[in-house]
């Protein structure tokens, strides 16, 4: 319905220089519209969001000879909601939900990636470790997929549960030399975000330890 009605019978006489009553009454109403917006706002304020990153690795240096190898690390394949920056929790089996005002810093799967890079340098077995945007040769590649990283609850308690399919893979014929599923699960201390965090920090630390001695080995293998 029109907020606007035609009035009824002649138009009434104007006189030289006088506005239409039409065009007065749409300025009236711009003006009372301004000073409404003016006094609230229609765009709500986004909510505080806290950004979260992974503890640096305490995965400690190797005492063992340094290969003269280049490893790259790709970044883990994951399907959504895995591959957001979410902070995720399953408080029932097949159910996601996040919390609320808080984001990883990148997206989980590069996330993990950089955690794993940073872990195989300081460990010092290889001589360089790189990732899929690097132009460097490489000798071998190590791939995966992200299939859990997330919070959820056992017996009433919180726990993290991350895991990772990887493959490492040789550079020059593209086969898969070697394959392993790892899994690392993580009681928080509590339910709160930085409990959680932290659980997250030691889980993908166990996660990281497992991956790195098992690529070592593999590459320190006979086929290598």
């Amino acid at each position: 319905m029109s907020l606007f009605r035609p009035i009824s019978g002649a138009a009434p006489r104007r006189l030289p220089g006088a506005a239409p009553r039409r065009s007065r009454g749409v300025r009236l109403l711009a003006l009372m519209l301004a000073g409404l917006l003016a006094g609230c706002s229609v765009i709500p304020k986004s909510e505080p969001v806290r950004l979260f990153t992974l503890p640096a690795p305490t995965l400690p240096a190797s005492t063992e000879a340094t290969r003269d190898l280049t490893l790259r690390v790709d970044t883990p394949g994951a399907s959504a909601p895995l591959d957001g920056r979410r902070l995720l929790v399953m408080p029932s089996p097949g159910e996601f939900q996040a919390y609320g005002g808080a984001r990883w810093r990148d997206d989980a799967p590069r996330l993990l990636r950089d955690h794993l890079i940073e872990a195989l340098r300081r460990d010092g077995r290889l001589a360089a470790v790189i990732d899929e945007t690097s132009r460097a040769q490489s000798d071998a590649a190590l791939t995966s997929h992200l299939g859990a990283f997330h919070v959820r609850y056992r017996e009433g308690s919180a726990e993290v549960v991350v895991r990772l399919d990887v493959q490492l893979l040789d550079e020059v014929s593209r086969e898969i030399r070697a394959s392993r599923r790892v899994e690392t699960v993580v009681a928080s201390e509590d339910d709160g975000l930085e409990a959680v965090v932290a659980a997250f920090g030691r889980a993908s630390d166990r996660l990281a330890v497992e991956v790195v001695d098992w690529t070592l080995a593999q590459l320190a293998s006979p086929s290598s």
